[in-house]
């Protein structure tokens, strides 16, 4: 029996579980179990959902993502030229420094998503922005990373 190399594949198994992938079961059993309330093992930027959205009776979409550690934050949402569309991080409900943990989650027996990362396709001057793909963009601790925003645009 092949047994798996140390480091990197431990680190796809925790990235996979934590976005809710399936693990085949004899390698979801290697994998450590995360305690309720712990912290985030890495700073990770979650698919948006609904995507594509305005979908299903949802007319924003969720944005989550974990940060491993306290420090700078930024989260904003780009044109595919790069251009901004909407800052969420720093601004009027965040400011720039976050401490380490979840973001993006609703109150438990509440809705799925804190509205306060919701993006329901809106530049930060309010007009709605034209159907498309967009780009959210997080940088913390050293890393960006980026997922990709499919709107569907207000007139469907």
């Amino acid at each position: 029996m092949r047994r798996r190399p140390p480091g990197r594949p431990a680190r796809i198994l925790r990235a996979a579980a934590l976005l809710g992938l399936a693990v085949p079961a004899g390698l979801a059993a290697q994998r450590p179990a995360l305690l309720d309330g712990a912290p985030p093992p890495t700073t990770l930027l979650y698919q948006n959902f609904p995507n594509p959205f305005p979908a299903a009776g949802q007319d924003s979409t969720c944005i989550w993502f974990d940060l491993a550690e306290t420090g700078s934050v930024e989260l904003e949402i780009l044109d595919l030229r790069g251009g901004p569309v909407r800052r969420f991080i720093p601004g009027r409900d965040f400011g720039e420094v976050l401490s380490g943990g979840r973001y993006g989650r609703g109150v438990p027996g509440g809705p799925p998503c804190d509205p306060r990362l919701m993006w329901d396709g809106r530049a930060d001057d309010g007009r709605v922005v034209p159907a498309g793909v967009y780009l959210y963009k997080l940088t913390a601790g050293g890393v960006i990373q980026f997922r990709r925003i499919v709107f569907r645009g207000r007139n469907r």
